[in-house]
């Protein structure tokens, strides 16, 4: 299995005022011509806004779907399509989507080495940024969330390098299907508890989800 990174984007954070409010975000990223190294915890030259909701090791690098931006220039009836980077992801990647890939699972990623750690969480930034006050529960209800990776081995990465699956995880849970259970959409106490036994889930996740059995 593999997928290919149609661009890669980075931002710093800075303040970007929208519908009367003011963020200081790195969501407005930039696409990137060049390579870029890719650190343990960020991509050389990006940031985070909020580092107690985002970054870190196990949200070292933001991925959405390529595939998802059609459907939603058509669901939103939008006039003019939604641009590359709209969804504030590090990686647009063709080929992999949320169905396709798994906890845990391990890919090379030009020089580097990346693993899947959890859903992306759709935020206010993203609904205030793109206007729309419903687009959080658009983006939980579609499961077109994006997800997050770790940095198992730092390198150099452009965009038209391939994402390319060299480790299954065994328990085969997809970020599909963590999202569901994440929002309460599948409530097998088994299924969660699986869930939370995969040691390569993203700590944070897995702490919410130990609270929620509570």
């Amino acid at each position: 299995m593999k997928g290919n990174i149609a661009s890669l984007n980075i931002k710093l954070p800075e303040e970007v005022e929208t519908q009367n409010k003011t963020f200081f975000t790195a969501y407005n990223k930039t696409p990137q011509q060049q390579p870029v190294y890719l650190h343990k915890t960020h991509f050389e030259g990006d940031g985070v806004g909020n580092t107690k909701h985002h970054g870190g090791s196990d949200k070292a690098v933001c991925v959405y779907p390529f595939e998802h931006y059609e459907k939603w220039t058509t669901e939103l009836n939008l006039e003019v399509p939604l641009s590359i980077p709209s969804f504030g992801e590090n990686l647009t990647v063709m080929g992999l989507l949320e169905d396709d890939v798994f906890i845990g699972d391990v890919f090379s990623l030009g020089d580097a080495i990346v693993q899947i750690t959890q859903p992306r969480q759709p935020c206010q930034t993203l609904a205030s940024i793109l206007c729309r006050p419903d687009m959080i529960k658009k983006v939980v209800d579609t499961g077109r969330t994006g997800y997050y990776l770790r940095v198992l081995k730092e390198g150099m990465v452009a965009a038209g390098d391939e994402m390319l699956l060299i480790e299954k995880h065994p328990a085969r849970i997809s970020v599909t299907e963590t999202n569901q259970i994440k929002y309460g959409f599948v409530k097998d106490a088994e299924k969660v508890q699986r869930l939370i036994d995969v040691k390569e889930l993203a700590e944070s996740m897995r702490e919410s989800l130990q609270k929620r059995k509570m």
